[in-house]
């Protein structure tokens, strides 16, 4: 906005045009700020005389940061002492001579770590697929490759697949963000891989402190794999059955393969 002011001096008549109030012509714009760097803010403005005071609002209202002073139109962001994710917003007061003054609209910078992605997966078995969960961090998009030639680019986190034949299958995960990519392939034998049968039976289930493996036959061992396909207990047996404690498995889901007759069999145990 602009006013018209009129000075006579010496019986001469001046005019003359000033800005009534700063007047904000660019605003600073959102971006976002990797750990251990700084994004740099601008923010233009016409008037007389102006002073620039940036503002910060972390989510309870905005307060000053930094001095007033001529010529302060770029505020430099800098990640020092924040963690990912976050983010604030800024903006800036513009005051002229007369002290009125204009604020800009408000941007946005989000910290992000910037990482690229690291992929990895488990799976589960079922009757009739096996099921795949990525644990992937820091991804956006991911990509299957299941062995078989067959592929799912849908981005899902949990994924089944079934395969036509019993062989041992190498499935890869491919994992995607706006700074890099990371992938991971892990062998799958489904030859050496059966539901268990009625001949062999594990109770109770789910458990708290124990479980009690039972069959017909031999029981050569006992192999507890939690959900991310590590192994957290193998128990060597040789009889027809077993107690076998689970006091040092935290709550969760597991996987106890069990081999009876050179032939592994897995079965889905929950710990209480």
């Amino acid at each position: 906005m602009t006013k018209a002011v009129f000075t006579l001096i010496s019986g001469v008549l001046f005019f003359s045009v000033g800005f009534s109030q700063p007047v904000i012509t660019a605003n600073p714009v959102s971006a976002t700020n990797c750990v251990d760097s700084c994004v740099m803010l601008d923010v233009s403005a016409i008037g007389n005389d102006l002073l620039y005071q940036w503002q910060q609002d972390t989510g309870t209202g905005f307060f000053n940061i930094g001095p007033s002073e001529v010529g302060n139109d770029t505020l430099y962001v800098c990640s020092e002492g924040l963690a990912a994710p976050s983010s604030a917003d800024f903006r800036c007061k513009v005051t002229d001579q007369n002290g009125d003054s204009a604020i800009s609209s408000a941007a946005t910078v989000t910290l992000d770590s910037c990482l690229i992605p690291v992929a990895d997966f488990y799976w589960d078995w079922s009757p009739t697929e096996i099921c795949f969960t990525s644990t992937s961090s820091n991804a956006e998009t991911l990509f299957w490759l299941f062995g078989d030639g067959a592929t799912n680019s849908a981005n899902l986190t949990e994924v089944c697949h079934s395969y036509a034949t019993d062989q041992i299958y190498f499935i890869k995960l491919i994992a995607y963000n706006a700074y890099g990519q990371d992938e991971i392939e892990k062998p799958i034998n489904l030859l050496s891989i059966n539901e268990l049968t009625s001949e062999t039976n594990v109770f109770p289930n789910p458990a708290s402190t124990f479980i009690n493996v039972q069959s017909y036959k031999t029981i050569e061992f006992v192999k507890i794999i939690n959900m991310q396909g590590v192994l957290v207990n193998a128990s060597q047996i040789n009889a027809s059955s077993a107690e076998l404690s689970l006091e040092d498995l935290s709550k969760g889901v597991y996987t106890a393969l069990i081999s009876i007759d050179g032939k592994v069999m897995q079965h889905r145990l929950v710990k209480q």
